[in-house]
């Protein structure tokens, strides 16, 4: 996760948002883990929606994973 946080850094040059809402060009994979701690997934019936809108910080970790947000309400199989 860190590797593929900071080869998007380096090939971008676009830095994301670290600790204290400051940027940083050295994303660790536990600062990722932390943006997403409040995350709630409700599912209703079959399907599954998000407790609330992903925060633009959360939509720019998900862009350097190359990680789709439909990530928590479509859970792929194998």
């Amino acid at each position: 996760m860190e590797r593929s946080l900071r080869h998007h850094v380096d090939t971008t040059g676009t830095p994301v948002t670290g600790w204290d809402k400051k940027t940083t060009d050295r994303p660790t994979a536990f600062m990722m883990v932390t943006k997403f701690s409040g995350l709630i997934v409700v599912k209703v019936d079959p399907q599954r929606h998000l407790a609330r809108v992903l925060s633009s910080v959360q939509q720019q970790y998900l862009t350097a994973l190359s990680v789709q947000a439909t990530c928590f309400t479509t859970p792929t199989r194998g």
